[in-house]
C-alpha cells in the first residue's frame, strides 16, 4: 500500500515537471525559465517624436532626421536574466528576419526606442544602433520560434519586437 502511494505520488510529480516544461501551444509571446514560461505582456508605444529636423533643414540635408518610438514609464515589469530565452507562439507565419531586440534609451519619466533616420541624400535607414544579435529558430512544422540573444545582456531596458502587424509594439522586460 505504501508503495502504491509513493509510485503515485512520483507519478503526478513527474507529470507536473513535465507540463511545466512542454512548449506553450496557446498564441503569445513567452518568457522561458528553467522549469516553466511565463507569457509576456504586450507593450504599446506612447507615441512617436522625430528630432533633428531643424538641423537637417539648415544643413541642405547634410544631417540625418531621427524617429523615437516612446513608451510611458521608466521601467518594465518583467524582471528576466541576463541571457533570457523566449518563446513566440504565432497563429500566422513570422518571418525569423522580422524579429528584434532593441536597448531603449532612459529618460526621466519615459522610455525611448530609435526607430529610424533619414536624409536627404541616403534615404531612410531602418536600422537601430540598439539592435542586439539575436538567435531566432523555428520549431519544425509549426509557427513557434524559440528567441536568445546571441550574448548576454547587460543590465537595462529592453524591446523584444515580433512583427505581428502591430506595428512598433512589442514585449518589454528590465534586465537588472
Amino acid at each position: 500500500m505504501k508503495n502504491t502511494i509513493i509510485a503515485i505520488v512520483l507519478a503526478l510529480v513527474s507529470m507536473t515537471v513535465l507540463a511545466q516544461t512542454e512548449t506553450p501551444t496557446l498564441a503569445g509571446m513567452y518568457s522561458q525559465a528553467a522549469s516553466s514560461y511565463t507569457k509576456m505582456e504586450l507593450a504599446t508605444s506612447s507615441g512617436f517624436k522625430t528630432h533633428g529636423a531643424l538641423k537637417a533643414g539648415f544643413s541642405y540635408g547634410i544631417a540625418k532626421v531621427k524617429g523615437d518610438w516612446l513608451y510611458h514609464g521608466n521601467s518594465a515589469a518583467a524582471q528576466l536574466t541576463v541571457r533570457p530565452a523566449f518563446v513566440l507562439v504565432s497563429l500566422i507565419d513570422v518571418s525569423t528576419q522580422s524579429i528584434a531586440l532593441v536597448r531603449f534609451d532612459m529618460k526621466k519619466d519615459h522610455r525611448e526606442a530609435q526607430y529610424c533616420e533619414a536624409g536627404a541624400w541616403s534615404g531612410v535607414k531602418e536600422e537601430n544602433k540598439n539592435t542586439i544579435p539575436l538567435t531566432v529558430t523555428r520549431i519544425p512544422n509549426t509557427n513557434t520560434l524559440t528567441i536568445t540573444p546571441a550574448a548576454d545582456l547587460p543590465a537595462g531596458e529592453y524591446l523584444l519586437i515580433a512583427d505581428q502587424a502591430k506595428g512598433y509594439d512589442g514585449y518589454d522586460f528590465s534586465v537588472k
